[in-house]
């Protein structure tokens, strides 16, 4: 199992315990979300976004975002189908469906999965929902930059920087549904959510291989 992998499933079951719940956030989170007629839309629909195969998703045509999805998961060994959760509740769908969809937020906006990528995206996630989960976990990773890694502390200055920005000009990703997406042109998709790339690190190629 990657780290990637095992980063999200320690994030999952953090997310889901009791005192994991009390400190994230996710109550306040859907309650702001719901104030959107869009949000509140996809949150009263509560459509999950399935098994993501992979194998199929890689027979789409270059350029796609499901092809570029199916490529960074096959380089990066990223198991896309690690979310389990009921839901039973709003709360429970809000944070099934950012979990789930978070792959592809970063085929969608370019960060990769390199600390910067993670760093970037969580800028990006902080600018469009407010989490505080996403918060707690850059002051973890900004603590242990400081205090084992400081020469890394100015890229990821600037990734959160222009992740946060990346959010603030973006349409919302949130409710997406991007089962209907995969077959589109991961390009025509990043116009038409305005996605200005200003990416730190290595990045996911604006096209596809």
């Amino acid at each position: 199992m990657t780290n990637t992998n095992e980063a999200a499933i320690v994030e999952i079951g953090f997310s889901r315990s009791w005192f994991g719940r009390r400190i994230s956030g996710w109550q306040t989170v859907t309650l702001e979300l719901q104030k959107s007629e869009q949000h509140n839309s996809a949150i009263s629909k509560r459509e999950r976004l399935g098994f993501v195969d992979i194998a199929k998703l890689g027979e789409l045509d270059a350029g796609t975002l499901g092809r570029a999805l199916a490529v960074q998961c096959t380089r990066k060994a990223i198991d896309p189908n690690l979310v389990h959760i009921d839901t039973d509740t709003d709360v429970d769908f809000v944070m099934a469906h950012v979990f789930e969809t978070h792959d592809i937020w970063h085929v969608v906006t370019g960060w990769g999965n390199d600390e910067e990528g993670e760093v970037g995206l969580g800028g990006f996630y902080i600018a469009q929902l407010q989490l505080p989960l996403i918060a707690l976990m850059l002051s973890l990773v900004f603590l242990n930059t400081v205090l084992s890694k400081p020469e890394s502390l100015k890229p990821r200055m600037d990734a959160l920087t222009n992740g946060y920005q990346m959010g603030k000009t973006a349409r919302d990703l949130f409710g997406v549904d991007w089962r209907r997406n995969f077959s589109r042109s991961l390009h025509e998709i990043r116009q038409e959510y305005e996605i200005v790339q200003e990416i730190v690190g290595e990045g996911i190629l604006r096209d596809a291989a």
